[in-house]
């Protein structure tokens, strides 16, 4: 056998090994254990309150609720990989602020939630979620996530259309396969993916107010991902933020871009 040939042999023996390991570890890869993981922010703070919250009888997350009036409605957070509910308690002290009680969802087998980390069962839970605060507290319910969160949220208002008041997706994705094909360009990974957690397709019979906050700065999810999910559906207000990344998003919304976000989901509700 030649070098050369041996060499080939070698590079396609690599090349299918890395193939069946990026089919097979694709949960542990979009959903690693979180990295930091703060103490649960319960109890009483300055006009709020946090506690744990459960869906079906069993720990789903946070509610974080206004102390001095009762809630205008309800928004749930979905946060990204590597993080916890523990870690949203600064976006939801955002709209908790505005006067909406918060639920700050979990997924299994992260933070405090037992059950298996993987993203089918995030994406049930997430889907249990909304059902849950309907069932809890009923109309209006809003959606918020970030990175892997805004897909979730994407994916879990399709079908519940008529329950979803509306949606911020930031720092998102068009969709995961086109994130990763552009991450993984050698290989098929629109082929590889168990689901491609396309948010255009999701988001297509959805008519409500849907915002999209994009990271022009952002090198893990590049902007151009969400103005692709932006520009796929008339109506939908996209917000670009010019000196953010994908982890400094939060310091760059000032509170008067938070109350642009407000305005535009609440243009059409009432009181």
């Amino acid at each position: 056998m030649s070098l050369l040939a041996f060499c080939i042999r070698i590079t396609l023996a690599a090349y299918v090994i890395a193939l069946v390991a990026l089919y097979f570890m694709q949960d542990r890869m979009l959903l690693p254990s979180a990295l930091h993981m703060r103490a649960p922010p319960t109890g009483h703070h300055a006009g709020f309150d946090v506690a744990p919250w459960q869906a079906n009888g069993h720990y789903a997350g946070y509610v974080v609720t206004p102390a001095a009036r009762m809630p205008r409605g309800t928004f749930i957070v979905f946060h990204g990989n590597a993080e916890t509910a523990e870690n949203k308690l600064p976006v939801a002290e955002v709209f908790m602020r505005a006067g909406y009680r918060v639920v700050m969802a979990e997924y299994p087998g992260q933070g405090n939630r037992p059950g298996e980390r993987t993203m089918k069962a995030a994406l049930s839970a997430s889907r249990e979620a909304l059902d849950a605060a309907c069932a809890q507290w009923g109309a209006p319910v809003w959606l918020v996530g970030e990175s892997l969160g805004a897909g979730m949220a994407a994916q879990i208002v399709r079908g519940n259309e008529s329950k979803v008041a509306g949606a911020v997706l930031i720092t998102p994705w068009d969709s995961l396969a086109s994130v990763a094909a552009g991450k993984l360009p050698l290989f098929p990974v629109r082929w590889m993916l168990h689901d491609p957690f396309d948010s255009i397709a999701a988001l297509a019979r959805y008519r409500g107010p849907l915002v999209v906050i994009g990271a022009q700065q952002d090198a893990l999810i590049p902007v151009a991902h969400a103005q692709r999910l932006a520009s796929a559906r008339a109506g939908t207000h996209l917000m670009l933020l010019p000196d953010a990344n994908h982890d400094t998003w939060f310091d760059a919304m000032t509170t008067g871009r938070w109350q642009q976000v407000l305005d535009w989901l609440v243009a059409n509700q009432p009181g």
